[in-house]
């Protein structure tokens, strides 16, 4: 019985990189599943820098769409709704979500590969359920590295930590109770505060299209770009979204008229960044704003990389 015990430890440690990361990719691909497919409501936990909030989340996966409304339940009453990611409501304009439930999901982790390691780290419990726990670790210094708690049952994400090279936390989410079940309509009936985000897509907005970082950290990828104002009054404002899969950045391009009355920016919070610079062009000065959750050179690097854009061909 020793020696049979003995084989058995000597296999487990023989278990290839290749096999670890395999199992990897499965917790990844249930994860990113798990978004989509699976309705639940509970209350979590996000610490950045220090501060901690609490919030409470409904979470509506239907084959048509996914619905999700957030509410801070301490300091500052913050309240969003969002379909298929976007937001319909808020509180505030300006004031985002500080973590995004419906999209922190893998796209492709056969693809994570190339720009993390991945590695199955054990088991533990989250919110009185089991879990276990996936390491993300980047292959360069453009990201970040995650540890990924997913319910053993369903593949949902119950806790993330996001850590940089130093291996210091920059945040953590974590569920505090959860609860699957069919989510009614009235749970997902914003409050009389959250405000209608009438946003509406601007032609005059095409000047900032032409804009483009002139260089992108390897593996990140452009979503579609989408131009609005929120106001009849004010000058649109193009964004686009880049993503690895796990890590996002997103470029902001907005007009500043022919004065350009902006300073550039560098800020952090936590692990989000904020860099922006101003670019000027023939038909005016804009403002370009790369913000997400990359180490602040990748962010410098993105911001200073912007060249101006070709003039349109005359006829």
């Amino acid at each position: 019985m020793k020696r049979g015990w003995g084989c058995c430890c000597l296999a487990a440690l023989l278990v290839s990189p290749a096999a670890l990361a395999n199992d990897a990719q499965t917790w990844l691909h249930r994860m990113s599943d798990a978004t989509s497919q699976v309705s639940y409501t509970g209350a979590f936990v996000y610490e950045r820098s220090g501060s901690f909030s609490t919030h409470q989340v409904w979470h509506r996966a239907t084959d048509e769409s996914v619905t999700e409304r957030l509410l801070q339940a301490d300091g500052e009453p913050l309240e969003w709704v969002r379909r298929d990611g976007h937001v319909q409501c808020a509180t505030s304009y300006s004031a985002g979500p500080l973590w995004d439930t419906s999209t922190e999901a893998a796209q492709d982790p056969a693809m994570l590969e190339q720009w993390y390691s991945l590695e199955v780290l054990g088991g533990t419990r989250v919110a009185d359920r089991a879990a276990t726990v996936v390491a993300v670790k980047p292959r360069d210094n453009y990201r970040y590295a995650y540890e990924l708690y997913l319910d053993n049952e369903t593949g949902l994400l119950l806790k993330s930590l996001l850590i940089n090279e130093r291996s210091t936390l920059l945040e953590r989410f974590q569920f505090t109770n959860l609860s699957y079940s069919d989510i009614s309509d009235a749970s997902l009936e914003p409050g009389p505060g959250c405000l209608q985000l009438d946003a509406t897509l601007k032609s005059e907005g095409a000047d900032s299209e032409a804009w483009e970082p002139g260089w992108l950290p390897p593996g990140f990828v452009a979503g579609p770009q989408d131009i609005r104002s929120f106001a009849v009054d004010e000058s649109p404002v193009s964004s686009r979204v880049y993503t690895d899969g796990m890590s996002r950045f997103t470029v902001f391009v907005e007009s500043l008229g022919e004065e350009g009355l902006a300073d550039d920016l560098r800020a952090q919070l936590g692990p989000t960044v904020a860099v922006s610079r101003k670019l000027k062009a023939s038909n005016g000065v804009f403002l370009a704003t790369v913000v997400g959750e990359i180490p602040p050179a990748a962010a410098e690097r993105i911001a200073s990389s912007f060249a101006q854009p070709a003039e349109p061909a005359s006829d």
